[in-house]
């Protein structure tokens, strides 16, 4: 199994940063081009990311404010199957978002992109909150030639 962990921390109310990462019309204003469907256990959110991919996540559960945990049940591999579980906590001047993104049976080297790839998304959510502009996919910041 291979799993990464990050974390960030944003100056923000956490009710606001919680409906970035749940909610479709805040997961595209810092990650995918476009996202729609339902935040709610049992239902499904798709990202696209242009004309690239598509990327089904089913909610599986959803805690108001301490935790998002995703499942891709379509995408391709290393993303089919992968876990994703977004945790809000609440400090003195800020709020931390971690994410662990886990898979059962992709390896560590399959993985390298995401481990570099989410730090610049989760800088693109601290963006979005703190100055109101995200970097969602296309404008995110590339980390390899054709990214």
């Amino acid at each position: 199994m291979t799993k990464i962990k990050h974390q960030v921390g944003i100056v923000g109310n956490i009710g606001k940063i919680f409906q970035m990462v749940s909610e479709p019309k805040g997961l595209d204003r810092w990650w995918a081009t476009k996202a729609d469907g339902k935040a709610e256990e049992g239902k499904v959110v798709d990202l696209y990311f242009s004309d690239v991919v598509t990327l089904s996540f089913k909610v599986v559960e959803l805690q108001e404010n301490v935790l998002i945990h995703l499942r891709c049940v379509s995408g391709p591999y290393p993303w089919q199957d992968c876990d994703l579980i977004f945790s809000f906590k609440q400090d003195a001047d800020q709020v931390w978002v971690s994410l662990i993104h886990e898979n059962e049976v992709a390896t560590d080297d399959e993985f390298l992109y995401f481990n570099t790839k989410w730090p610049c998304y989760l800088l693109s959510l601290r963006d979005l909150i703190e100055s109101g502009q995200g970097r969602p996919y296309p404008s995110d910041v590339k980390i390899h030639l054709g990214d």
